[in-house]
């Protein structure tokens, strides 16, 4: 059965000519505001710090069928290629006479990017001496990416070159004929590895796929691995079989190029699924050869016309930047979270996010979820409704009436709702709702939202306090899958304590979660005052007081000047078996961030967070103190959480410094965060998940929606607003 197209897609494939009508129309208004834009005038090396994934544009990407590529350009041993983690990758080879250009060690000239958004790059390469190659490479849906090259010859000689588009992947592809002047191939997925944890009927997990340049090609190839097709090319045994079982293909055309003359011409790259008619599908692809560039361009720089830039004597909003490089990882950061946005789709009547789009994976694809959305506080720099509309997401679920009223589910997404039900309590995720919400109207001032935000958020905040106070002492505690609800879930210390099963957390009287309600009650009763709420705004500021009160009198340790968990069978830092939870987390300077803790306090956490022997590290602040048994700073997985430092959290003991004086404590960690981010983005140019607090070495997720909030990390410690 063919699936239903969403309306992105049609307005995608079937309507290009009308998109391309708005786009003009667009650039023209964008031109003014983004011609200084600095990711238009880029001259940015291999080695220099800048983010280089690219999705579809939020207006014309889908759920079930993204393709988004990674720009490898830095690699010695490649090419300059277009990567996709489980479609394949693709990219332009170079030959002239007995001279051959197959990766960028061989370039005369090694690559240069000159514009880069969340859609587009551009950059120039002399893969020969005297050829100059210039691609923009624009992923223009969900299921269509294109690059347009320009060859430059020059010498004062023409010249005949030999380009082969290459398309490799790591499984073997299926299907592979000729159809025109196209290659047509298939290629399957694990919809439970790369797609969602929910089984998704209307997915089809079974691609299309095709390859088609704008110049017939002289000869077609194909080979079981990448090794053995270059071999063929670089041997000029290219021949024109396409045998099955082969994951690596290639187009050979030819290009006469005169003196002092450009030679241009298109490649598209497609993906959609099989169940889906071809013929449609090569009619869109073949559009993208006559499509305008200008108004893609335009359109690229216009979701960058509102974001803070560095500061001029003009500019009354923007940062004073410590240097180029913390400039190209605050762009960068703000391109990756903006990249994430989605469409409205299915059960999302509004924009929301996905961890990551490239690369994909299951537990990442979902949807949204409370923690990852602090990203949204940076995203608001640059588009404050569409952060709005990714927290109406969560609004919308929310449920009303019954004894679960205010609840919201731990991830909210297109097409699931996850509640994790567990020993009859349903799972949030960690209350970092109303905070952000409110963070997001102070710049976007939006009063309606802050309506819609305030009674959501009351609602949520009372089914908090309802649910999770099950002693009734006024101490809240982890409910529901608390390994999930809390965060912090893998290898944390106090967990560890308690067996590490998904009840950990609920062994202990929960100080981050107190601090995040007296956070949330804070920001409600912000909220109250801002709507002219009096009595509402005394409420929720009572709470709060009477929160506060116990996080600093029962929960501050003075011996060690930290503050700690409580063991819930005791009520005191001891467990009836002995075992000591005066461990330092991150979580022990939330009194900071959450207002809590008083003068006296704030200097001894202003203390440990500037000593590097505990949490002052070369990376940033980490989760556990470095002088604690069970730090590590080797980062070989996802949600490490015994030293591996996480930048929103970094950002939450950020506000808490700047917030209690401590500028220069503050400036210190931000620093320390930034030279691990820069340090990656210059030889990787990915962001990542998690850190290591002191190495250059890291495995964590790529390209985390959350990393976005550096760009917020800057805001506060050189914005001037």
């Amino acid at each position: 059965m063919k699936p239903p197209l969403n309306r992105q897609t049609l307005q995608a494939i079937g309507l290009m000519l009308g998109v391309v009508a708005g786009a003009l129309a667009l650039g023209c208004a964008a031109h003014a505001q983004s011609r200084d834009l600095p990711l238009s005038h880029l001259n940015v090396g291999q080695h220099d710090p800048l983010y280089t994934t690219y999705a579809a544009p939020l207006a014309r990407s889908e759920y079930f069928y993204d393709q988004a590529y990674f720009l490898e350009y830095a690699d010695p041993a490649r090419a300059v290629e277009y990567q996709n983690q489980v479609a394949g990758s693709f990219g332009l080879l170079w030959q002239s006479g007995d001279a051959a250009a197959f990766a960028t060690r061989d370039f005369y000239k090694a690559p240069v990017i000159h514009r880069s958004y969340t859609d587009l790059v551009e950059l120039e390469y002399w893969p020969l001496q005297s050829i100059e190659v210039r691609e923009t490479f624009n992923v223009y849906s969900s299921r269509l990416a294109w690059v347009a090259v320009e060859v430059v010859n020059h010498s004062a000689k023409p010249q005949a070159l030999t380009c082969d588009a290459l398309f490799y992947r790591d499984a073997p592809i299926a299907g592979l004929h000729r159809e025109g002047q196209a290659l047509v191939f298939n290629h399957i997925v694990d919809p439970r590895k790369t797609l969602s944890e929910v089984d998704h009927p209307q997915f089809d997990p079974e691609f299309t796929d095709v390859l088609i340049a704008s110049v017939p090609p002289q000869h077609w190839s194909a080979a079981p691995s990448l090794p053995e097709l270059l071999a063929r090319l670089k041997a000029g045994r290219l021949g024109d079989e396409l045998p099955q079982n082969s994951s690596a293909v290639a187009l050979q055309f030819t290009l006469h190029v005169a003196a002092g003359a450009t030679s241009r011409f298109r490649m598209v790259r497609g993906a959609q699924p099989a169940s889906a008619r071809l013929a449609p599908f090569l009619q869109s692809a073949e559009r993208l050869f006559r499509l305008p560039l200008a108004p893609i361009i335009a359109a690229s720089e216009q979701q960058y016309a509102r974001a803070p830039r560095a500061c001029t004597s003009a500019a009354r909003t923007c940062l004073q930047f410590p240097s180029r490089e913390w400039e190209l990882a605050y762009w960068s950061a703000l391109t990756q979270v903006r990249q994430q946005m989605m469409p409205a789709e299915g059960g999302a009547h509004f924009n929301y996010y996905l961890f990551s789009r490239e690369p994909t994976w299951s537990w990442g694809h979902d949807g949204q979820v409370f923690h990852e959305s602090i990203a949204m506080q940076a995203y608001a720099l640059l588009d404050p409704q569409s952060a709005a509309d990714s927290q109406r997401v969560f609004i919308e679920r929310q449920l009303h009436g019954g004894p679960n009223h205010g609840y919201i589910g731990y991830r909210v997404g297109p097409y699931v709702n996850r509640t994790f039900p567990t020993h009859g309590e349903l799972t949030s995720s960690a209350p970092f709702f109303s905070w952000t919400n409110w963070e997001i109207y102070r710049l976007s001032h939006d009063r309606h939202f802050l309506r819609q935000a305030y009674d959501s958020g009351s609602a949520l905040a009372a089914w908090f306090l309802r649910t999770h106070d099950p002693d009734h002492d006024g101490i809240l505690v982890w409910g529901g899958d608390a390994m999930l609800e809390n965060v912090r879930d893998s290898v944390d210390v106090i967990w560890n304590l308690f067996g590490g099963d998904d009840d950990s957390p609920k062994r202990v009287k929960a100080l981050d979660l107190m601090c995040m309600m007296v956070k949330e009650t804070r920001a409600l009763a912000a909220m109250a005052g801002e709507l002219g709420l009096t009595a509402e705004q005394q409420r929720w500021t009572s709470k709060a007081d009477a929160l506060a009160n116990v996080v600093r009198t029962r929960m501050w340790d003075p011996e060690t000047g930290f503050f700690y968990n409580l063991a819930r069978d005791t009520g005191t830092f001891v467990t009836r078996r002995g075992q000591s939870l005066k461990r330092k987390e991150v979580i022990g300077f939330l009194p900071l961030w959450a207002g809590i803790a008083t003068s006296a306090q704030a200097e001894q956490l202003r203390r440990h967070a500037a000593d590097p022997a505990s949490f002052s590290r070369r990376f940033g602040l980490p989760t556990l103190a470095a002088d604690d048994p069970y730090y590590t700073a080797h980062i070989e997985r996802c949600c490490q959480w015994n030293g591996a430092v996480w930048l929103l959290w970094d950002y939450m003991v950020e506000r808490g410094l700047l917030d209690y004086g401590f500028r220069s404590e503050g400036e210190q960690l931000v620093q320390h965060a930034v030279a691990g981010v820069l340090l990656h983005l210059a030889s990787d140019h990915h962001l990542w998940e998690s850190y290591s607090p002191d190495e250059a070495e890291i495995n964590s997720p790529r390209n985390y929606v959350w990393d976005g909030i550096i760009a917020r990390m800057m805001f506060e410690l050189y914005g001037r607003h």
